[in-house]
């Protein structure tokens, strides 16, 4: 093409022979050739694309037009807005499973830098897939004489791709998911372990290779192996006499290369690399402590800083403070965001590691892992000057004698480590094996357990992080990074859709003021909706309806919140009036006596044992009551059974069995 050299694109790819009979889908081909010409060779643009990127656009494009020859989309002309929309929903539905990169396109989307997380690797294989849309708008004005190459709007509403992929990635349950509960339980319970029973064996093992060098460093010699062998054999892994039996079997002598010929020989493995092996596995556990209860980016919680030390002795990016009251102490991890800017220093945030009653002893999960980190790399940050709270000890799988080339950890060497333990420490069920743990998946589940959290388990809850009051803000969980708060909402919102969508489509039982609300909107959703038949696309579709309206959900055990300012009498309550610049409820005023009587609130089945217990428990203090004459309290118990008679009997519940 133009004198340059020939590139081959096979524009047959991905149709059936039948289809490429059709002349719309020829059409179509033809169109996604002049597209590319002009992509290559444009008359207006400032530079050309270069080879790699020239053949990652065209494929891109293909896949493009492959899509909208099967959504009957017959030219570019007809992608709206709303077809946009539509072409994201099915991207987002596909997943990464479905969507994979090429090298060229990497190349081109790692100049995003939207995180410092190999999680990107999502983003960017949306980004590229969302820009060839956006290409072909800015491409429209070479296309005077066919008009129907030529785009008439934005695709994107005028939004850049790079923010628009990072929301979408990090929002959309069909992109990055959760971890599973059948990963996640078994990958705590691993890493409460290891911080608390066997670390205590990894840290003497340790002090001791580091005490035997340190004894031998007038020594002239290079095998420093006999006299730290010596030692590290001599480590039982007890919890330091702790426990009856040993955990882990004993350090093995260092096992000689295979010398065969024909066999591959593997790299010694000797006490000193098994140690760096449970090193780097207490590391994991520590870092996947501070991820699932702060859902904070592996970048961030890398960049932590130990030095300057806290006036108690705790590493810098531990924080204690008493709460105003007085009556809790709570605990925040200290650091920078950086929210792919290209800002070495970033911006100081802190995020809520957990509170307890003050006086006690207690030390939630994310604060014992901080501080077991601490102590693991203190001797090296002491011996190579380094003020991170995890440092690298350099490549190999020894440790190092002298100061690593690069001392700050790498994200990409947090994910190796993350996968190796839990391939060598964790036991999920057969069918989770080959589950691909990402870091960002933490933050997605933590997020998600924000907004979807089981009422019933509540006061586990609370224990787990050492809370004695329920009154902790949704705000209080994320820190002040508006970016998770971004998240959470995201999930609230999404929620709010699938809970009107289950209603309006699947005749889910609800009780409450809302639930009437919802059916008189029924004409207006299905109107919405009108022509959308995926369940996936609904979800989205009134999600991007209700963003813009800001409703979200916020959970309880007795009643769910869709959150609309005008109407939350939790605010009322404090205020004296309806504060329109509100954004979530108000927890200390969220009670049955503000939630009864708000038009916000929605029963479902997720709240039914509460309501049967509330009548239960109100039905056995009525009677007990009326037997000894006091008529005030039965009245008053009466008035609550009552009121859950009435709301089980709106969600299908009545009659229930009441024991004697």
């Amino acid at each position: 093409m133009g004198g340059g050299k020939s590139l081959q694109i096979n524009w047959f790819k991905g149709f059936s022979s039948d289809e490429l009979q059709d002349p719309r889908c020829k059409a179509l081909i033809d169109s996604a050739r002049r597209v590319v010409a002009a992509m290559r060779y444009p008359l207006v643009a400032k530079s050309r694309s270069t080879r790699g990127i020239y053949r990652g656009k065209a494929r891109r494009l293909l896949d493009l037009v492959a899509w909208m020859y099967r959504n009957a989309v017959w030219t570019f002309s007809d992608l709206t807005p709303e077809i946009a929309d539509w072409y994201k929903s099915d991207l987002l539905e596909a997943g990464p499973a479905g969507i994979e990169a090429d090298e060229a396109e990497d190349e081109q989307a790692s100049e995003l830098e939207l995180q410092d997380d190999l999680d990107n690797t999502s983003v960017s294989k949306l980004y590229v897939r969302l820009r060839i849309m956006v290409d072909i708008f800015e491409l429209s004005q070479e296309f005077e004489g066919f008009p129907e190459l030529r785009l008439g709007a934005h695709p994107f509403r005028g939004q850049s791709v790079t923010s628009l992929a990072e929301s979408l990635a990090i929002s959309s349950d069909g992109w990055i998911p959760r971890i599973p509960d059948e990963v996640f339980n078994p990958l705590m319970q691993a890493s409460l372990n290891w911080l608390d029973v066997y670390s205590r064996d990894i840290l003497y093992a340790q002090d001791e290779y580091l005490r035997v060098m340190d004894s031998r460093r007038n020594y002239t010699g290079h095998n420093y192996g006999e006299f730290v062998d010596a030692a590290l054999l001599d480590v039982r892994f007890d919890s330091r006499g702790q426990l009856t039996d040993q955990w882990r079997a004993p350090f093995l002598a260092t096992v000689a290369r295979r010398q065969e010929v024909s066999s591959v020989s593997g790299p010694t493995r000797g006490p000193t690399n098994q140690l760096r092996d449970l090193i780097e596995d207490l590391e994991a556990a520590g870092l996947v402590s501070i991820q699932a209860i702060t859902g904070v980016r592996i970048s961030e919680l890398l960049d932590a800083k130990a030095d300057p030390r806290q006036p108690n002795g705790w590493p810098a990016c531990l924080v204690q403070r008493t709460s105003r009251s007085g009556l809790y102490d709570l605990f925040y991890f200290s650091s920078h965001t950086f929210k792919g800017e290209k800002d070495d220093h970033g911006t100081p945030f802190e995020w809520l590691l957990g509170v307890r009653p003050a006086g006690t002893s207690y030390l939630p999960i994310a604060v014992r892992g901080i501080l077991v980190l601490d102590e693991l790399f203190k001797p090296w940050r002491i011996r190579f000057g380094c003020d991170y709270l995890v440092m690298s000890l350099g490549k190999g799988g020894g440790l190092p004698h002298s100061a690593p080339a690069h001392m700050k950890p790498l994200t990409d060497r947090h994910a190796r480590i993350l996968k190796t333990f839990v391939r060598r420490q964790v036991v999920v069920p057969e069918e989770f094996v080959d589950w691909n743990l990402t870091s960002h998946q933490f933050r997605k589940t933590f997020c998600q357990d924000i907004v979807r959290i089981n009422p019933r388990a509540l006061p586990a809850i609370q224990e787990h992080y050492g809370h004695a009051s329920a009154y902790i803000t949704d705000e209080a969980y994320a820190g002040n990074d508006a970016t998770m708060l971004k998240l959470i909402d995201d999930v609230a919102t999404r929620e709010a859709a699938k809970i009107m969508i289950d209603r309006v489509y699947g005749n889910l039982p609800l009780g409450g003021k809302l639930a009437d609300v919802i059916d008189a909107r029924a004409a207006v959703i299905h109107e919405l909706l009108d022509g959308i038949d995926a369940y996936e696309r609904r979800l989205s579709a009134l999600t991007n309806a209700l963003s813009v309206e800001g409703i979200m959900i916020f959970t309880s055990d007795y009643l769910d919140c869709f959150f609309r300012p005008q109407h939350a009498m939790c605010h009322y309550d404090l205020l004296g009036y309806f504060d329109q610049n509100a954004s979530r409820p108000l927890r200390p005023y969220r009670a049955r006596k503000n939630c009864s009587v708000c038009q916000n609130g929605v029963i479902n089945s997720n709240h039914i044992p509460y309501w049967e217990n509330e009548y239960r428990s109100n039905e056995h203090v009525r009677r007990a009551n009326e037997k000894i004459g006091d008529l005030r309290i039965a009245a008053v118990a009466a008035a609550r059974a009552a009121q859950a008679k009435s709301v089980l009997r709106k969600i299908g519940r009545w009659p229930i069995h009441v024991a004697n």
